[in-house]
């Protein structure tokens, strides 16, 4: 048995791409936007001895189909000797009753369909599998024990696996490290540390709360384009720079006693949004000059937050609280209601950022 899968010179976007060595037994995740994620997964399954992804049938006729109809098709395109011994084996291995090949897909909830393609990519026998955001709509109660059981088998039975998914905890099991694929570009390889706490992409940037920009950094200092959000350094170059969603006081009032420097600058609600249990708007600023697109959590459902500096995101006493329940800013609206009925897409607020929390790093 081959222990190692070269993962150099994979398709994407037209050109190839570099993903080193996957050992047996450990797991690759890919994070990004899903077509290029879904290509570099398809490459990876073009190779030899690698299952292809489990791809539920679609159509409107799709879940009449009966499941083990899919199963044997999935099973001749993997090229797999495996009989009903293993299909039945690897059903069990991931706690899926055997009856569940009898029924139609339509009657399968979210969990047994995740299970199912478990199941069958590992009843292939296959030594490298594949697959495509394999816990989707799965309940994080289920899928924290079942992403656990495939990264448990996959160390015990010296299985490699490459996946995708835009969860971040799902990346938890990724052994061998995490892939950002955007547009068709590969943005960052390494440990899930290392791609989450210093994003170069977007999608890990929204994974850990963040705003990212391209900035500059010269003679001391660091500028991401509006001349209200710069910061000291001792950087010099090109860098990234991440910014928290909780790190911007937002008004109604340019001369709000709640500001504390004299960077306030006026922007306008671009958009609005839920985020789990937050509110959220996307601002531009009024005066744009090189252009600076900002996501600022306006309230959190799951509680009031202790006031300080601007955007302060600490848990603890209520004393100090920046506002009524939930409320983030409350220059925006002493209640909820308020807050709605004040801030809609259109409109003008002013605000302050925390340059204290930008964090910077080399684009090398």
């Amino acid at each position: 048995m081959n222990d190692e899968l070269s993962l150099a010179g994979l398709h994407l976007g037209g050109h190839q791409i570099d993903l080193g060595r996957l050992r047996a037994g450990t797991i690759l995740g890919l994070m990004g936007s899903t077509d290029s994620t879904t290509e570099v997964v398809l490459s990876v399954a073009a190779r030899s001895d690698v299952a292809p992804p489990p791809q539920f049938p679609t159509g409107i006729r799709s879940g009449l189909m009966r499941v083990r109809r899919w199963v044997k098709s999935y099973l001749r395109e993997a090229n797999a000797g495996s009989g009903e011994a293993a299909l039945a084996q690897a059903c069990t291995e991931f706690g899926l009753r055997p009856d569940v090949l009898a029924r139609r897909f339509g009657e399968l909830d979210a969990n047994e369909q995740a299970k199912l393609r478990l199941a069958a990519a590992w009843s292939t026998g296959a030594t490298w599998l594949t697959f495509i955001d394999p816990f989707a709509s799965v309940p994080g109660h289920v899928r924290a024990g079942l992403r656990g059981r495939l990264a448990d088998l996959a160390a015990a039975h010296g299985r490699g696996i490459v996946f995708t998914s835009n969860t971040l905890t799902d990346f938890t099991v990724a052994e061998a490290g995490v892939a950002d694929i955007e547009k068709g570009e590969l943005v960052a390889f390494g440990t899930l540390e290392q791609v989450v706490t210093e994003p170069r992409g977007s999608l890990p940037a929204e994974l850990s709360g963040v705003n990212v920009y391209s900035g500059l950094a010269r003679k001391g200092w660091l500028s991401i384009g509006h001349s209200a959000v710069k910061a000291r350094t001792e950087l010099d170059g090109k860098v990234f720079v991440t910014l928290g969603w909780r790190s911007a006081l937002l008004s109604l009032d340019e001369h709000d006693p709640a500001f504390t420097s004299a960077t306030v600058f006026e922007a306008i609600v671009i958009g609005l949004r839920d985020r789990g249990s937050c509110l959220q708007a996307k601002l531009s600023p009024v005066d744009t000059e090189m252009g600076l697109a900002l996501d600022v959590d306006l309230a959190d459902l799951a509680g009031v937050r202790r006031a300080g500096t601007a955007g302060a995101d600490t848990d603890g006493d209520q004393s100090g609280t920046v506002g009524g329940f939930g409320l983030l800013h409350p220059s925006l609206g002493s209640s909820i209601a308020e807050l709605r009925a004040n801030v809609k897409v259109g409109t003008h607020v002013f605000v302050e950022v925390d340059t204290s929390a930008l964090h910077a790093y080399s684009v090398e």
